[in-house]
């Protein structure tokens, strides 16, 4: 196939893109400042008519981040008028298939059971920015397009550039970065529960889902294999970090302020598992490359 793909340079994006050009599949990218069609998605024009002409799908990975959120005004244009864009040009040009990447953040509070029967429920401007791009996408399909909505939880995965990676943040890159220098800081106690999912697994799911054949719109929560606190996460990288460096790691946190709630199990009734390397081997990738980054 060939698939115009918006945030090929992002982690998950590119992951899809490797993925899908593996398989034979044709990629052409959308960007704001490099790749085959430019276009900025928070200040958002009209693309040229034929734009994806001879497209056969739509990959739509560069939707709002939590960095975004710093301009709020700007993180909303991105989610309507940015995805809307894509959007008609997919339309006028007759692309059939059309896949966002979410977040899991958009069914509330992460506790207890959730699948994809569960209610949206956002509870910051992050999670409402993803579900209104959500629905710009199902109304898509009114018009006979193929749509897929993947929710992933806690994604990692090695950055394409170490330099230019902006989502230091998260903590599956915040902890092995701050456990490298010997201590980790917990903003709270660290009792809620994450799905740690690769990003190559969320570019599997990508694949395996433009393979097939079901009409409308399919939600699939994105889960990987370990599921874990976000404490019990820090001591994995605090341990790992220690084995690399020689040098103890200590994990610092707050008492809790309140009971925890029901424990998480973010299940999926889509495609089960996705694979890609294990939570251990990406901290201990990600440690390692730092070091050699930091190293004179």
């Amino acid at each position: 196939m060939r698939v115009a793909i918006a945030g090929s340079t992002g982690l998950i994006g590119n992951a899809i893109a490797q993925v899908l050009a593996s398989g034979g599949h044709k990629m052409v990218s959308i960007g704001r400042a490099a790749g085959d069609i430019a276009l900025d998605l928070a200040r958002p024009a009209r693309l040229a008519p034929g734009a994806l002409a001879g497209c056969d799908a739509l990959v739509h990975a560069a939707g709002v981040t939590d960095e975004d959120m710093i301009d709020r005004g700007r993180a909303f244009a991105k989610a309507g008028q940015g995805a809307q864009a894509l959007l008609d040009a997919a339309r006028e040009d007759g692309v059939s298939r059309l896949l966002y990447v979410s977040s899991a953040h958009v069914y509330g509070t992460l506790e207890g059971v959730i699948d994809e029967s569960r209610s949206v429920d956002p509870r910051s401007d992050y999670a409402r920015a993803h579900v209104a791009t959500e629905r710009l996408f199902e109304r898509a399909s009114g018009s006979g397009a193929r749509v897929l909505i993947a929710r992933p939880c806690a994604v990692y995965g090695m950055p394409l550039s170490l330099e230019r990676f902006a989502r230091w943040a998260l903590i599956p890159f915040d902890f092995p970065r701050q456990a490298m220098h010997g201590r980790i800081v917990l903003r709270n106690h660290g009792a809620q529960r994450r799905n740690f999912v690769s990003a190559q697994g969320v570019a599997m799911l990508a694949a395996w889902w433009l393979e097939q054949e079901r009409p409308g719109v399919t939600l699939a929560n994105a889960v990987g294999r370990e599921e874990m606190s976000v404490f019990d996460f820090a001591a994995l990288c605090a341990r790992i970090a220690t084995g690399e460096t020689g040098r103890d790691c200590a994990v610092e946190r707050p008492p809790p302020r309140e009971p925890a709630g029901p424990p998480l199990e973010y299940r999926t009734r889509v495609s089960g598992h996705l694979p890609g390397p294990s939570l251990e081997e990406h901290v201990r990738a990600l440690i390692r490359a730092l070091r050699k980054k930091e190293s004179p």
